[in-house]
């Protein structure tokens, strides 16, 4: 069975970093890059990796969307829209947010050259992953933290604030967009090795079959 989208499990052995097994039933198409991409919306019909990947964000990211449906009648607007707390939520918004600035865009680590293509296909499948996850959770604290904020402080235009901060961080950083992945592919290829990313993203994903 092929591992999910988002799946970070691997088995590990003795100096196995954990890339072991992650490419396991794809078909890494070598030599493949941003151009062989088919677009966002045509890759989520075309079956690959980064097609499911994509898929997974979309929901995801309609979650926070759905938070802010449902805020108005959670949040009690004591203190009119802004609230009552002064300025002391928006600070702590600003710097739940700062993470996700500086941080967000440092991930992933860039991938030590060498080994063998399959090695550094799996390798830079595991770190990809791993930096979109990553990447949204910094971002979506953001959001998220807006919700708490706005019931202590009694505003709604404190969650929207944290709305308007951590989602557009959301789709620069985790949406796997061509410029997200050609991105991602830079920083994993800083110190030399050749990552494979576009060819491992692009390998059809193999069915509940395995095939």
């Amino acid at each position: 069975m092929a591992p999910p989208p988002f799946s970070m499990y691997s088995p590990r052995g003795a100096g196995d970093d954990g890339a072991a097994g992650v490419t396991a039933g794809l078909a890494p198409l070598y030599g493949a890059g941003p151009d062989d991409d088919p677009g966002f919306l045509a890759s989520l019909r075309g079956g690959t990796v980064l097609g499911r990947l994509r898929a997974v964000m979309l929901v995801l990211l309609a979650a926070p969307v759905l938070i802010l449906a449902i805020m108005p009648p959670i949040v009690e607007d004591g203190g009119g829209p802004a609230g009552d707390g002064g300025p002391w939520p928006y600070l702590l918004l600003a710097v739940f947010a700062l993470p996700a600035l500086l941080a967000g865009p440092r991930t992933p680590r860039p991938m030590p050259p060498g080994g063998t293509r399959g090695d550094a296909a799996g390798r830079a499948l595991l770190l990809f992953r791993q930096a979109v996850l990553l990447r949204f959770a910094l971002a979506l604290g953001v959001v998220l933290v807006g919700l708490p904020l706005a019931m202590v402080g009694h505003g709604e235009l404190i969650f929207v604030a944290g709305f308007a901060a951590g989602y557009p961080l959301l789709i620069r950083l985790a949406l796997p967009t061509r410029g997200g992945v050609e991105r991602i592919r830079r920083r994993l290829e800083r110190h030399g090795a050749e990552s494979h990313l576009w060819a491992v993203l692009l390998a059809p994903r193999p069915g509940p079959d395995g095939r």
